[in-house]
């Protein structure tokens, strides 16, 4: 666990900010859960997006709604918070999650270590960490404290919560 230090309105900014609906995660949903969030940084290429890349075989690119001004600014603000707390970590990307209680998964894409830490005015809502086989789960609070772990080869999830949360998960898609 690390302390923080968070800059001036950075969570309300985070809590009001209008998050999509995700629909590139199904198997993160739990039933009746609509997800809400968004990856921005490097971000990977659906297959049925592919065609439009050049040269042949790219899977990976910056995420296009890093040209709008309000995804830009989220992206540096969040950077510039990563940055200030965690400076001997370098990452691609950062998934937002809003009010997501994910389903025990790995991070299929991610390569190495990931930071993550919510923020908001909920109960609940720990990261459930297992062992390798899936088994064994370790309860780790991440409000406001940010935790590493490698989720590629971790299996995890969301304990349910109540009230409002929004997670960051710092991490890498390529080597």
């Amino acid at each position: 666990m690390y302390s923080i230090y968070i800059m001036d309105n950075f969570i309300e900014y985070l809590m009001n900010f209008y998050y999509p609906i995700n629909q590139n995660r199904p198997k993160l949903e739990r039933e009746d859960e609509i997800m809400r969030g968004m990856c921005l940084g490097i971000v990977g290429i659906r297959p049925c997006n592919r065609k439009y890349y050049n040269p042949p075989g790219i899977t990976h690119a910056p995420c296009r709604k890093l040209i709008l001004p309000k995804y830009k600014e989220m992206y540096e603000r969040t950077s510039d918070f990563f940055y200030k707390n965690i400076n001997d970590f370098k990452f691609t990307s950062i998934q937002y999650n809003y009010n997501n209680a994910c389903a025990k998964h790995k991070d299929g894409n991610n390569v190495g270590q990931s930071y993550i830490i919510a923020f908001g005015n909920y109960t609940g809502g720990r990261l459930i960490v297992y062992d390798e086989e899936g088994e064994n789960p370790e309860y780790i609070d991440i409000k406001e404290q940010f935790y590493s772990f490698n989720g590629s080869i971790y299996p995890h999830e969301v304990e349910p919560f109540t009230g409002n949360r929004v997670s960051l998960v710092f991490f890498n898609l390529l080597n």
